[in-house]
C-alpha cells in the first residue's frame, strides 16, 4: 500500500512543538483545513472526537498510538469503503525538530483511493507542516 509523506524543518524543540500538536482547540489556528476539532477525553492512544474540515467535511476522529512527545495517529473514514491514518511524527534535529505528516489507506476501496488522493492529499501537508512551523517558532 501507498503512503505518501511531507515533513518540516522546526527551529523548536520537540517539547514546543507536542505541546501545539497535542492542544487540539489550537488547531484551527495553525491548520488551513481545520474549521473545529474537538475530542472527548485526553490526548490519549483510543480518545475519538470530530472534526470539522474548511471544505464543509465532518468525520469522527480517533487518536491511536499516542506516544506523547513524539508522534500520534488520527485515523478517520473520509470516504466509504477506506480508513484513512494520518501519522504524524517530532524528531530532534539541530536545530530544533523535524515534524513530519504521513498517510496511509486501508480498507476494500483503499488502493483505489490511494491512488486517486494520496499525492494531492500529501500536497495539502505542506501548508499544515507550515502553519504548526510558525506556532512552534512564535514567541510565547
Amino acid at each position: 500500500m501507498a503512503e505518501y509523506q511531507r515533513s518540516k524543518q522546526v527551529l523548536a524543540s520537540p517539547d514546543q512543538v507536542w505541546r501545539i500538536w497535542s492542544d487540539v482547540s489550537t488547531w484551527p489556528r495553525w491548520n488551513p483545513d481545520v474549521a473545529a476539532i474537538s475530542i472527548d477525553g485526553p490526548f490519549a492512544s483510543g480518545t475519538i472526537g470530530t472534526m470539522t474540515t474548511r471544505s464543509g467535511g465532518r468525520h469522527a476522529i480517533t487518536l491511536e498510538e499516542v506516544q506523547p512527545g513524539r508522534s500520534f495517529r488520527l485515523e478517520t473514514s473520509a470516504v466509504p469503503g477506506a480508513r484513512f491514518a494520518f501519522d504524524c511524527e517530532i524528531r530532534p534535529s539541530d536545530p530544533g525538530s523535524v515534524v513530519s505528516q504521513r498517510i496511509s489507506m486501508r480498507g476494500p476501496l483503499a488502493p483505489v483511493f490511494s491512488a486517486m488522493m494520496g499525492k494531492r492529499i500529501a500536497e495539502s501537508f505542506e501548508p499544515i507542516l507550515a502553519g504548526l512551523k510558525d506556532a512552534a517558532e512564535r514567541p510565547s
